[in-house]
């Protein structure tokens, strides 16, 4: 569980860098304040969702073992 925590937050923090990273590109290039927060948070909500899919699909779940059935 604590590499599944550790990876979601790792996942965040990139979409968070990215967000901004478009959000400050896109005021740079001469659009409307509306529009690079519109930018930001897209960026921010796609690469969040799509790492945060691709690493459901590579970590293993934790698998608990249950006591043998009896008979």
């Amino acid at each position: 569980m604590n590499t599944r925590v550790t990876t979601v937050i790792i996942i965040v923090l990139i979409a968070v860098i990215a967000g901004l990273g478009a959000a400050i590109i896109t005021a740079q290039l001469g659009a409307s304040g509306l529009a690079a927060v519109a930018a930001g948070g897209g960026a921010f909500v796609g690469i969040a969702t799509v790492g945060v899919a691709i690493a459901a699909f590579l970590i293993p779940t934790a698998q608990s073992q249950a006591p043998p059935a009896s008979s």
